[in-house]
Parts: C-alpha cells; sequence; structure tokens
C-alpha cells in the first residue's frame, strides 16, 4: 500500500452528550432525546439522530424542540459523566497516537503520517481506533482520515454516526466537487445564499472559470482560499496539547466578523463554561491561550499568565478581554476563536472566602441544571469586570 506524504485523522464522538444519556439509561436508546435546561429559558446542548429528524438542532431554545417534537425526552446535562468519558476517550487516543489535538471535548484530529509504518492500512487504522473507544466508552466514534484537517472533518460529517471514511491523496477535489456549498468552512446560510444566486452550488462549481468573475465580485480576496479548500490543499497543521492538563474550547462562525460586540460574549461564555469544569475537578488555571483565525486561515494568538492562579471567570475575564483587543485587526475579519486555560493547579482553599465559595457552589449547581450564562452571581469581590450583559452565545 502506497505510502501517503500527509495522513490526518479526526473523530467525532457520535452526538455524545445525548449518548451518553442512553449509557446512563438504556431505556432511551432509538427515543428523540435532547440534552438541555428546561423552558422557557433552557437551550439544547446536544440533540440525539432521532431528534434531528424533526430539526431539532443544540443551540436552540428548548421550547422550540418542544415544538418541534412534542415526544421530546429532555435529560438535563451530567459534565461530570461528560468529563469521565472524555479522560475514557483520551487514553484510547494516547495508546494510538504520540499526539492529538482536541478542538472539542468529543472532536479530535492527530497526524498519522509517521505511524503508516505501523499501520500502513489506514481503514483498519480507523477501524481499530473505533473498536477500541466503542470498548472503552460504550460510545460510537466516527473516524476520517485525508491529507488535511478540512478534508478529513467534512468526510466524518457526510459519514455520520458510527462511519468510516477514507479519502486518499489526489481524490479530494473528486470527493468534495458533488458536495453542497455549505459543506466549506466559513459558507454560513447567508454566504451560500449570496453564492446560489449566481448558479453555484456544489463545491466543484467554484472551480469552473465561467463563474470566476461572478465570484471574485462576491467573494473578493476569500476565494482563493475557498478554491483552494475546494481543491483539498489544506496544510492546516495539528496543534497538539503539550500542557500537562489544559481546557479549552472554540467556534468557527457561520459568518466572518470582527465585531467586538459578538465576539466578547462569545469568548466570555467559554470562559465561564471552563471555569466551571475546573471548579468541578478542583482547579485552578495559570495562564491562558487566546486564539483567532482569519478569513485567510491566518492564525494570530496570545498566551499570558495570570496574576495567580484561579477558577472563577470575573477574576479572569479582564485580562482575556484585553488580549482579545490587542489581537484584533480593524481590517481583518475572524472565522474562528478559541480560548484555552492551562498551567492548571489544584486550587487552593482560600481562593474564596466561605461565603463566596457557599455562592459559588450554588452557581455551579445552577449551571449544571440551566448551563451557563443564565445567571450570574453579584456582590462578590473580584479583579473588575468589564463584561456587560452579553447575547445569545455560539455553540462551541
Amino acid at each position: 500500500m502506497a505510502r501517503w506524504p500527509r495522513q490526518i485523522l479526526f473523530g467525532d464522538i457520535d452526538a455524545m452528550f445525548a449518548s451518553a444519556a442512553v449509557l446512563t439509561d438504556p431505556s432511551l436508546a432509538g427515543q428523540p432525546v435532547a440534552v438541555g435546561g428546561p423552558p422557557p429559558r433552557g437551550i439544547v446542548a446536544a440533540a440525539s439522530y432521532e431528534v434531528r429528524r424533526f430539526g431539532v438542532r443544540s443551540a436552540m431554545p428548548t421550547i422550540q424542540a418542544m415544538r418541534l417534537c412534542p415526544q421530546l425526552i429532555l435529560v438535563p446535562p451530567d459534565r461530570p459523566l461528560y468529563q469521565r468519558l472524555h479522560r475514557q476517550i483520551q487514553d484510547v487516543t494516547h495508546r494510538f497516537f504520540p499526539e492529538t489535538e482536541w478542538t472539542s471535548i468529543d472532536e479530535f484530529y492527530t497526524e498519522t503520517t509517521r505511524l503508516q509504518i505501523r499501520h500502513p492500512d489506514p481503514r483498519e487504522l480507523g477501524e481499530a481506533l473505533k473498536a477500541d473507544i466503542r470498548r472503552t466508552t460504550g460510545l460510537t466514534c466516527t473516524v476520517a482520515l485525508a491529507s488535511g484537517k478540512t478534508v478529513a472533518k467534512i468526510a466524518a460529517d457526510f459519514h455520520k454516526p458510527d462511519g468510516l471514511a477514507v479519502i486518499a491523496p489526489g481524490s479530494e477535489a473528486a470527493f468534495l466537487a458533488p458536495l453542497p456549498i455549505r459543506s466549506l468552512p466559513g459558507m454560513g446560510p447567508k454566504s451560500t445564499e449570496a453564492i446560489e444566486r449566481l448558479g453555484i452550488h456544489t463545491v466543484g462549481d467554484l472551480l469552473e472559470p465561467r463563474f470566476e468573475s461572478a465570484l471574485v465580485r462576491q467573494l473578493g480576496t476569500r476565494l482563493a482560499a475557498l478554491q483552494a479548500l475546494a481543491l483539498g490543499h489544506d496544510s492546516d497543521p495539528v496543534v497538539a496539547d503539550r500542557e500537562a492538563k489544559s481546557v479549552s474550547h472554540e467556534t468557527t462562525f457561520d459568518e466572518d466578523t470582527n465585531d467586538p460586540a459578538l465576539l466578547e460574549p462569545i469568548i466570555h461564555g467559554f470562559l465561564e463554561s471552563l471555569t466551571h469544569d475546573l471548579r468541578l475537578e478542583g482547579l485552578a488555571a495559570g495562564s491562558f491561550t487566546l486564539k483567532l483565525k482569519d478569513s485567510h486561515f491566518h492564525i494570530t494568538t496570545r498566551q499570558r499568565k495570570f496574576s495567580s492562579p484561579a477558577n472563577y471567570d470575573p477574576d479572569l475575564w479582564p485580562d482575556i478581554r484585553a488580549a482579545l483587543h490587542e489581537l484584533l485587526q480593524p481590517r481583518s475579519r475572524y472565522r474562528l476563536v478559541g480560548l484555552g486555560l492551562s498551567d492548571l493547579v489544584p486550587a487552593s482553599e482560600p481562593l474564596f472566602d466561605r461565603r463566596q465559595r457557599d455562592a459559588v457552589a450554588i452557581l455551579d449547581r445552577l449551571i449544571e441544571r440551566h448551563g451557563t450564562g443564565v445567571v450570574r452571581l453579584g456582590g462578590l469581590p473580584h479583579k473588575g469586570d468589564g463584561h456587560k450583559k452579553r447575547g445569545r452565545r455560539a455553540k462551541d
């Protein structure tokens, strides 16, 4: 079997939160299950494949999901369970791969180029990984291997659930050509609608010479990057987490933006979720990394240490907010933002006094029930809070 010049593996745990609910209660198997907070303010965090047929999606208000699917079974989030399953999956990936990039609790990339001597058949490697994850956790995983991260991710999306896709080098453009234009990263509803009005409906249409001038007028400098992706050209590296311990979230936007009024609440939402997880683990963060990827796929980051380890978002937000405004460039538009907390250490007891500790414990119980962003504490001293009331949070 011919050796690939570059080989990237992408893994996506199928509907992890909803699947975890089935592990806890097997009677839910095959049922229209959604994980989230109750109406009227609750949001769907995850939806089983059975309920997606009704149009229910993550980040949808629960009350809307119940209108679409009256027989919906709503299950509250179980973060300790998700963290435990995540650690078990990490144990599997550590056995298979020297380095793994986790983009969320249920998605990961790894470069397997150097592993081809041991695993010359990429399909056998994918099958072995899927079987080990299933045996260890009870969860199914869709796996895709390709020469780049973008093609691997797209291939996985089109082979879910419990799928396996292998896109061999040289076949990327042929694989992508018949797919709808929205399959490419950065092509949100508005961009897709505008391009479809030009008569362009598939990824392959982006490469048709007869559409070139219209595409230049519509997309400008974005066109070259999208055409490169349409050909399957993608050198975005796998960036393995080299910290002993860290947590992170990131999201890709439907539409590129440079609006701080949109970016700030999304990043602060990440911070709320991450610090909540740290408190559950009894940890505090000593530093952070803020990441932006612009419309040309150029990545910029800021990494800073906090004055002291902490795990309550108002204490950490001013430094992160300042770093965001340092990174933002007036003429750039951004397609992805990410936040990671690292240098994790055991949280020292004096992080809060007794009144604060009791109040934060109540906050965490409310977050477990309703999710982050629903409630915040007032009257707790912290290092100044430049954060104001936020709008709707993007899903990571």
